[in-house]
């Protein structure tokens, strides 16, 4: 859990190597870090309505998850060279087409996926920026390709490898049979056994009912059929024969559905970071998915800009440990509003709406 100030703004693309030269003189970095995330969008599958009583309090709510990775940032379209942002990229040709990120030449992919939960910003007047609860964990996956069964179609609307799971067949576990010394096969599982019903072979330390059958239930046990030899040819399988494959259940998506959560939206970041104390400055753009020609993305994803103004997202922010500790969240308050005074001039720095930033389900 983490306690985030933060403050946004947004510039024309034609302000970005203004901006990006006065942020190297006021940071010292020459070269800024290059951002290139990958975002999930996912909600609860399940919506939860409480029953709502008179004196009773319900505050148990549910939020939009974000799966946050990175990508590659390449350009498959043009020779995998890294996509220039500094271009602007024209509506309608756009010539951008991304790696899949589920799919492709690598069977096994090792991520690291950032699961991050939000809760709405504090509200009041008097603040000096957004301050904001974001709950995170973090793990790696190995996303390997499900396996799906024969007439069954892996194409999805979004493109990020949901397909359809084969249905498990419901099998019965195999009864364990341990073999006698004659060749015999004898079932694992005590038999009941009836006065009249007596077996031709016994073990002499197997512990049973007494003779005269006093101690014991008269219940009619089944009576299994002398395996033939065509049963036992059928049962072994074929030698240079592969059995039928079954579907691994060890893909991302799959973890999000078993863990309660459906894909909504996508969406890419890519950009430059920059460090100034403690203060972190992000300036990118967001690319989603261009589903007008999808013929044309036959090697990847082909993306467009999600503003077709082609400016620059600018977010300053400062991640605090905890809630409590007040003296580092007025300390990073103030550093905020010195920067913000600090580049007036440049772009102006401003507090989100907090309606915007509710990532609640509504009921």
């Amino acid at each position: 859990m983490v306690h985030q100030l933060s403050l946004v703004s947004s510039i024309p693309h034609n302000k970005y190597l203004q901006t990006i030269s006065t942020l190297q003189a006021l940071t010292g970095l020459s070269q800024p870090q290059s951002i290139s995330t990958y975002t999930l969008l996912t909600k609860p599958s399940y919506a939860f309505k409480p029953k709502f009583e008179p004196g009773k309090v319900n505050q148990i709510e549910q939020y939009y998850m974000r799966c946050v990775s990175t990508w590659t940032g390449q350009n498959v379209a043009d020779d995998r060279k890294d996509i220039d942002i500094l271009q602007p990229v024209i509506a309608g040709e756009s010539n951008i087409v991304v790696r899949k990120l589920f799919t492709g030449d690598d069977n096994d992919v090792e991520r690291v996926w950032t699961l991050q939960v939000s809760d709405i910003p504090i509200a009041g007047k008097n603040q000096g920026c957004c301050q904001q609860q974001i709950y995170e964990s973090t793990l790696v996956h190995t996303h390997t390709s499900v396996e799906v069964a024969a007439g069954q179609g892996g194409n999805d609307a979004m493109d990020i490898d949901i397909v359809e799971m084969k249905q498990e067949e419901v099998k019965q576990e195999p009864v364990t049979t341990e073999t006698k010394e004659n060749g015999e096969e004898k079932n694992d599982v005590p038999q009941l056994k009836t006065e009249g019903d007596k077996p031709a072979e016994e073990k002499k330390d197997e512990t049973g009912p007494s003779a005269d059958g006093s101690d014991i239930m008269e219940i009619d046990a089944p009576k299994e059929e002398p395996a033939t030899e065509a049963s036992k040819e059928e049962s072994k399988p074929a030698s240079g024969i592969a059995p039928t494959p079954i579907a691994r259940r060890d893909s991302f998506l799959v973890f999000l559905s078993d863990l309660g959560y459906e894909v909504i939206n996508q969406y890419w970041l890519k950009g430059i970071r920059f460090f100034y104390g403690d203060i972190i400055i992000e300036i990118y753009k967001v690319f989603v998915r261009d589903d007008a020609d999808l013929d044309g993305a036959a090697h990847g994803i082909k993306l467009k800009l999600l503003d077709e103004s082609n400016q620059f997202q600018i977010k300053t922010y400062i991640n605090i440990n905890k809630s409590t500790e007040i003296d580092l969240i007025n300390l990073g308050v103030k550093e905020l509003i010195k920067l913000q005074d600090a580049l007036k001039n440049l772009f102006v720095l401003e507090i989100p709406d907090r309606m915007y930033m509710d990532s609640r389900v509504k009921q």
